[in-house]
């Protein structure tokens, strides 16, 4: 016989994690819900533009629902449509922006209970979209 899970069943209204006032729609950490996925919603318009390059202490799972991205994960560039997945591992640098045309809308399932990012990069090379990870870090070494 399985053994019961001491998590209760529980409901978080879109009310209570999502907003459509910015790129973050929506940050829902498994510690308000005692388990071990956080969940991100991102979504831009703008043709480019997406996460910076950053790393987690854990593994990321991204689903893209709607739109195209182009992802960076280590040393592989890895081109997703709505229904595709990509794996993030942890501690290798990733980041993602919208290919366009229109909408990039993803559901990102971090396995932790809580949101930790190191961000490597300030902002996304606006001139072009992202061919490699090293048009996401500044000559400077920052």
């Amino acid at each position: 016989m399985p053994i019961r899970s001491k998590t209760e069943p529980a409901k978080v209204t879109a009310g209570e994690w999502l907003n459509s006032g910015n790129q973050l729609r929506g940050l829902l950490e498994g510690k308000s819900l005692k388990t071990n996925i956080t969940l991100i919603r991102y979504v831009t318009e703008v043709v480019g533009e997406g996460p910076s390059l950053h790393v987690h202490p854990y593994d990321e799972i991204f689903t893209i629902t709607e739109g195209r991205a182009r992802f960076t994960v280590g040393d592989k560039t890895i081109d997703a449509a709505a229904g595709d997945v990509v794996l993030g591992p942890a501690n290798i640098p990733h980041g993602y922006q919208n290919l366009g045309p229109g909408r990039l809308d993803s559901l990102d399932i971090h396995l932790s209970p809580e949101w930790i990012q190191y961000n490597l990069a300030s902002a996304w090379d606006k001139t072009s979209v992202l061919i490699s990870a090293d048009s996401k870090v500044k000559t400077d070494g920052s």
